[in-house]
């Protein structure tokens, strides 16, 4: 990860802290920017991990202009995706168990 995806994510968290507070409980990138094999344009994966019950499309809305904002400054495609502290440890879960193994914490 290059210094400047590095930043991005500081302020992402940074931001999501600031709108959270105790109910973040981690952010992770995941996918062809955590994999290092990310193309030209490669949208930035991010996996938010939340305690409490999760409406993925409220989180979506409480999160639009941080995430629109660092999008449009760093000339990238940060892609969130909300779920649960439970939801993040279901071992069940294909998509999850594939982002546990390529995940770096932010």
């Amino acid at each position: 990860m290059n210094e400047e995806l590095a930043s991005v994510l500081r302020q992402l968290r940074a931001g999501l802290l600031a709108l959270y507070g105790d109910r973040l409980d981690r952010v992770l990138l995941y996918g062809s920017r955590a994999r290092g094999d990310a193309a030209l344009g490669s949208d930035v994966d991010v996996l938010v991990v939340l305690a409490g019950k999760v409406d993925a499309a409220a989180e979506i809305g409480t999160t639009e202009y941080l995430v629109a904002d660092l999008s449009l400054a760093h000339d990238l495609v940060l892609s969130c995706v909300f779920i649960s502290v439970e939801e993040y440890h279901d071992e069940a879960d294909l998509f999850l168990r594939n982002v546990r193994n390529d995940a770096i914490p932010v």
